[in-house]
């Protein structure tokens, strides 16, 4: 039991100085934990299971839905070409990464594209 609240208090403190928060934040955690062993999980509702084996390369980084139209974005990254037109209409960084980042050019992912169309044809339509 030791180590497991170790590890907790390096988690929070690592959580803590990424998000910059002060040091009163260890006592939420105190009460995250206690709420946690109070929480009843209910069943997954009906076709969880398969938006839960998406593979992660074919969500989306901004919705974190399965992509249709995958875009190359200047930054590398691919993102759904709808998420990624609305994000650049007012930002000019990376969702990913933060950097400044250039609204063009927009690139269609085939690969990915034909990769997710197969994926839809063996688990979605069955």
């Amino acid at each position: 039991l030791g180590v497991v609240k170790k590890v907790r208090n390096s988690h929070f403190a690592t959580l803590r100085a990424f998000f910059n928060a002060p040091p009163s934040c260890s006592s939420w955690s105190s009460s995250v934990t206690a709420a946690a062993s109070t929480t009843v999980v209910a069943a997954p509702p009906a076709g969880a299971t398969e938006r839960s084996s998406i593979p992660h390369d074919f969500k989306c980084p901004i919705s974190l839905e399965l992509m249709d139209q995958p875009m190359i974005a200047p930054d590398g990254f691919s993102y759904e070409q709808a998420e990624i037109t609305t994000w650049l209409a007012s930002h000019h960084t990376s969702p990913m990464t933060g950097e400044q980042m250039a609204t063009e050019p927009l690139i269609l992912n085939k690969s990915l594209r034909n990769a997710i169309t197969a994926w839809k044809e063996k688990h979605l339509h069955r």
